[in-house]
């Protein structure tokens, strides 16, 4: 799968805030026990991810990737809805250049269940790129969660085999994994 980005903004700045709802227990990203401990469950990762590591301005990025058909479903209203997707990708990718720290951070996510994604990625525009971090979210137990008793199942491990080489980034992501990969050294060519 290819995968191009430049130092072209995505505008994604025009959003100013984002929230998380049902910040304990129900739908959480922490879960509690009245009087007794807390856990993350995995969703927390993510959300600390984007929110640690996706500051900068967010680049343009082009997604060459296998597809899937699915449905979305919208329940608003009086009536539940479902739209037909015909061609969903497997890879959801955002690319943060921070300035200030002159790094960029790579966000992949591999939305097949059953399948590896090789992630080949022209990064244009910056040169003398090294890889600061690499970590993914994943577990082969795809029904696996954190419990009060088992609060680490599921946690970030490092993504080893992150190649780089000129402009080139290449990175097998495992089967239904979030991905994130801190490039230093990014210093962006003027065109």
């Amino acid at each position: 799968m290819k995968v191009e980005f430049t130092t072209e903004p995505n505008h994604a700045d025009w959003v100013k805030s984002a929230c998380l709802a049902q910040l304990v227990n129900a739908i959480a990203p922490v879960m509690t026990e009245t009087g007794g401990p807390a856990w993350r469950q995995t969703i927390f990762y993510p959300f600390k991810d984007m929110s640690n590591l996706g500051r900068g301005t967010v680049l343009q990025t082009k997604v060459n990737s296998p597809t899937y058909e699915a449905n979305y479903y919208d329940p608003r209203g009086t009536s539940e809805l479902r739209f037909p997707l015909s061609a969903v990708p497997y890879l959801k990718l955002s690319v943060v250049h921070n300035h200030d720290e002159d790094c960029v951070t790579i966000f992949a996510l591999n939305r097949s269940l059953d399948e590896s994604l090789s992630m080949d990625v022209l990064v244009r525009g910056f040169e003398g790129l090294t890889v600061e971090e690499a970590h993914q979210l994943c577990n082969d137990d795809l029904m696996a969660i954190n419990t009060k008793d088992a609060p680490d199942t599921i946690k970030p491990a490092p993504l080893n085999g992150v190649e780089i080489w000129g402009e080139q980034v290449r990175v097998k992501l495992t089967r239904a994994s979030w991905n994130v990969i801190r490039l230093g050294g990014s210093e962006a060519v003027s065109a």
